[in-house]
C-alpha cells in the first residue's frame, strides 16, 4: 500500500494490515516532484521491502520503521 494517509500506520501497527506500507511524507508536493522522488529511489524502495514492512518516503530520505 503506497499512501499519505496516516490513518494506515495505525491500522498497519495494531494489525499489520496492510501487509506492506510506504508511507509518503512529503507534505504538499507537485506531482512531477513526487514523481522525480519515487524514481529516484524505487531501487533503493524494493530492496528494503525484501526485508522490511514498513517504510517512509521524505524528501530527503526512506526511513526504515521496525
Amino acid at each position: 500500500m503506497v499512501t499519505k494517509d496516516a490513518d494506515f500506520v495505525q491500522s498497519f501497527i495494531l494489525q499489520k494490515k496492510p501487509y506492506k506500507l510506504l508511507l509518503i511524507a512529503t507534505g504538499n508536493i507537485k506531482n512531477s516532484e513526487l514523481e522525480d522522488l519515487f524514481r529516484e529511489n524505487i531501487g533503493q524502495i524494493e530492496e528494503l521491502f525484501k526485508s522490511h514492512n514498513y517504510l517512509e518516503l521524505g524528501r530527503d530520505a526512506v526511513i526504515v520503521h521496525q
